[in-house]
């Protein structure tokens, strides 16, 4: 072999070399997903803060005390997000039993989470949830060999900053968590009528034919003004039919020149300045209905609300739609209530004391969870709640947050929308 095809060949081998090399270069970052996916907490901001602290075998966080070192893992697969550690001597895998270990967990708002760990195969496993943000700064004491090695990390998740003028600008209101009364209602539909204790039927004491018919529908009369004029059919003599109240004409069954027999209704007047609301209460919901019983009426759009109480309950129950009558007395100075026009009533049937409570504009959707936002000097973020009962204006807090807390109570849209648009996120 000749110099020159010595030197082909070198070139080659070169090429070939450096070709695989890039290869398992590129191939690199595929099994470091796959340990991610075993850790099963990544984040956005994981990405930026990988370039802050040492990542292990499990891609988890190392923590390093001369030849002893610590990897913090938290697996959420199938199970709920636990810490697994692992321990390392000189690189080399460390028996989980040798070691005590314990990590608490500062949360704003003054939480703290103690966690203890024992033996599972090659790691240590946490004995409580690590819950929902991941956001905290972490306290790590491993006792191992009569030594103690102590580390301190901050894992922010889901959290952003706003100055008090930036949340004032954006019209976010913060409030304290607290005792709140949660009332319990719900709803029907029913009708507005006449009330009928304030209606008159205008009957001639004689009968006889109308020489004058002065009123129509709809007008307005007052107490004792005339409103026709009858010829007795005995006598022959006209008299004067008055109005027995001030109201307005909502029946008329007589005109000029007709005959008005004996107890025949000529007008009816009713006096509207209160109505009646018919509510019709479904036979599954009798046993929630009381006289005295709040209720707030509804008359949809272009109607105002009002609050009034059951006056009346009915003791039988209508046939074609098996439902109960319930009566509430409205006032309607400025005629606004008109009879006939559907409304809705909702019935409140039970008020109760809770120990913590939030406004109702703060509970949000964040993530796959249920959150309020807390806050703590300028740093707000999500933590996540089980709530209970609720109302228009209160929503039971169960778990997750504690009387005392600072909430966001107004607003909190805009602190989700600042979350998101910072990019934390968190793919399990």
């Amino acid at each position: 072999m000749n110099k020159k095809n010595l030197t082909a060949i070198v070139i080659v081998l070169l090429v070939g070399t450096g070709l695989a090399l890039f290869a398992l270069k590129k191939l690199k970052p595929a099994a470091s997903a796959a340990h991610d996916h075993e850790h099963g907490h990544g984040h956005a901001h994981d990405d930026h803060a990988a370039a802050e602290f040492e990542r292990g075998p499990h891609r988890g966080r190392m923590l390093r005390e001369g030849d002893f070192a610590a990897e913090i893992t938290i697996f959420e697969q199938g199970v709920p997000p636990q810490f697994r550690v692992y321990f390392f001597e000189k690189a080399k895998p460390v028996n989980p039993a040798d070691v005590n270990l314990t990590i608490e967990l500062n949360r704003l708002g003054g939480r703290t989470d103690r966690i203890q760990f024992k033996p599972e195969g090659e790691y240590l496993a946490g004995d409580q949830t690590v819950y929902e943000p991941h956001s905290f700064s972490a306290t790590v004491i491993a006792g191992r060999g009569g030594r103690t090695h102590r580390w301190q990390y901050d894992s922010p998740e889901a959290r952003v900053e706003l100055s008090p003028e930036a949340a004032r600008g954006s019209g976010v209101v913060v409030e304290t968590a607290g005792p709140a009364r949660i009332k319990s209602t719900f709803k029907v539909n029913g009708r507005i009528r006449v009330n009928e204790d304030q209606m008159k039927h205008v009957v001639p004491r004689y009968p006889g034919v109308l020489k004058d018919v002065r009123k129509k529908l709809g007008d307005r009369v007052e107490k004792d003004e005339v409103l026709a004029i009858v010829e007795s059919n005995e006598s022959l003599q006209a008299y004067e039919i008055k109005s027995d109240l001030a109201g307005t004409v909502i029946g008329k069954h007589a005109a000029a020149g007709e005959f008005a027999g004996e107890g025949e209704a000529i007008y009816v007047v009713a006096d509207l300045s209160s109505v009646w609301a018919d509510l019709n209460i479904f036979r599954q919901d009798a046993g929630r209905v009381k006289a005295g019983q709040p209720v707030r009426v509804d008359g949809g759009e272009g109607l105002p609300q009002a609050e009034g109480q059951i006056a009346y309950l009915s003791p039988f129950g209508a046939e074609n739609t098996q439902t109960l009558l319930a009566r509430v007395v409205l006032p309607n100075p400025d005629g606004e209530w008109r009879p006939g026009l559907f409304v809705t009533g909702e019935l409140l049937f039970e008020e109760a004391a809770v120990p913590v409570a939030v406004k109702e504009g703060a509970v949000q959707t964040f993530r796959d969870w249920t959150v309020v936002f807390i806050n703590e000097g300028n740093l707000y973020e999500p933590v996540v709640v089980e709530t209970g009962r609720r109302d228009q204006e209160w929503v039971e807090i169960i778990s997750g947050l504690k009387a005392g807390q600072r909430y966001v109570a107004a607003g909190s849209f805009v602190i989700k929308a600042d979350i998101l648009k910072s990019g934390a996120t968190h793919d399990h």
